[in-house]
C-alpha cells in the first residue's frame, strides 16, 4: 500500500508465503531488518495481531483451542524472539502468548507444529519475564492456571517460568503438585533444578498457604511431598546445583514450617543422607537458626 513503511510490507510479503522452506530462509534477514529499522514497535503490534487473529476457538481454561495455520505462528513467535533486543515496549505481547502456551486438546491430537508453537511460545514468554517484561492481568490469570504440558523441553521452561512469576510474588499454589511430581519424576537435571528453584520461591512467598480450590485444606498439605523429594535430590549422584537447590528449599521451608525439621532429619537419618556442608556449615543448626 502507497506510504505503508517497507518493513511492513515485508511482514506482509513473509505472511503470505505458504512454502514453509523459502520462509526459513528468510527469517534470518527478516529479523535482522526488522532491529534495524527503527520499527521494532510497530512490528511487535504487527505480529501481536497475528497472533491474536491466529487463535479460531478457545477452550475451557481460556488456552487457544485450535490455530489457523501453526506453522506461521511457530515462525511469528520465532521472529519476535529474534527481535527482543531491538528497542520497543512488549507489554503487548504477554496475553497472545499466555494463549498459546496451552493447545487445549490431548497432546496425542495435536500436531508437530502445535506442539512447537507451545514450546516457542513458553520460551518467548519466559525471556520476556527476564527482561522485566510486565505481566498483564489477562496473561497472569491464564498463567495460574493448573495447566499441564507432558513435552519435556516445554516442561522445562514452563517450570521456568513459575520460578520467574513466584519470585515476582505472583501465587503459583495451583502448580505446586505439578512442580512435585517433576521433581519426584526426574526426567532432567534442567527440568528438576527449575522445578525445585519455583518450590523454593513458592515457599518463600507463602504459597503454601494459599487455599486449595473447592476445599478447607491449604496446599501445606504438599509440605511431606515437597520434603521427601527435596531430600532425595541431597544424594551424591545428582547434580551440584540441583543439591545446593534442594538444601536451600529445605532451609527455607524449616525456618517458615518449622514442623517439617523433624521429617527433615528423619528422612536423611533413614535413608543414610549426610548432611550438607553447604551452603553454610552446619545444616541441624540451620534448620533450627
Amino acid at each position: 500500500m502507497p506510504g505503508e513503511s517497507l518493513i511492513l510490507r515485508e511482514l506482509q510479503a513473509f505472511a503470505e508465503e505458504k512454502n514453509l522452506e523459502v520462509r526459513q530462509g528468510q527469517k534470518e534477514a527478516l529479523i535482522s531488518n526488522i532491529v534495524s529499522s527503527g520499527e521494532a514497535q510497530t512490528v511487535a503490534s504487527y505480529i501481536v495481531d497475528c497472533l491474536t487473529n491466529a487463535v479460531q476457538s478457545i477452550g475451557e481454561k481460556g488456552f487457544a483451542a485450535s490455530l489457523d495455520d501453526p506453522d506461521l505462528v511457530a515462525d511469528w513467535l520465532e521472529i519476535a524472539y529474534g527481535s527482543l533486543h531491538a528497542e520497543a515496549d512488549f507489554t503487548a505481547y504477554m496475553p497472545p502468548l499466555a494463549r498459546l502456551l496451552v493447545i487445549e486438546r490431548k497432546e496425542r491430537d495435536k500436531s508437530k507444529a502445535e506442539l512447537y508453537v507451545q514450546y516457542r511460545a513458553a520460551a518467548l514468554m519466559d525471556e520476556l519475564l527476564a527482561l522485566d517484561v510486565p505481566l498483564s492481568e489477562e496473561a497472569q490469570s491464564l498463567l495460574q492456571k493448573d495447566y499441564f504440558i507432558s513435552d519435556v523441553p516445554t516442561e522445562e521452561v514452563n517450570s521456568q517460568i513459575w520460578w520467574r512469576m513466584a519470585d515476582r510474588g505472583i501465587d503459583i499454589s495451583r502448580h505446586i503438585p505439578t512442580l512435585i511430581t517433576l521433581v519426584q519424576n526426574d526426567e532432567t537435571p534442567t527440568l528438576a533444578n527449575n522445578c525445585i528453584l519455583a518450590l523454593w520461591a513458592a515457599v518463600r512467598g507463602g504459597f503454601f498457604d494459599s487455599p486449595i480450590p473447592n476445599s478447607e485444606k491449604t496446599y501445606n498439605v504438599w509440605l511431606w511431598s515437597l520434603v521427601t523429594c527435596c531430600v532425595t535430590k541431597l544424594r551424591s549422584r545428582y547434580e551440584e546445583t540441583t543439591r545446593l537447590g534442594a538444601v536451600g528449599c529445605l532451609l527455607e521451608a524449616s525456618q517458615k514450617y518449622p514442623q517439617t525439621q523433624s521429617l527433615i532429619l528423619e528422612c536423611m537419618e533413614k535413608w543414610g543422607i549426610k548432611e550438607p556442608k553447604r551452603p553454610r556449615g552446619d545444616f541441624q543448626l540451620d534448620l533450627r537458626d
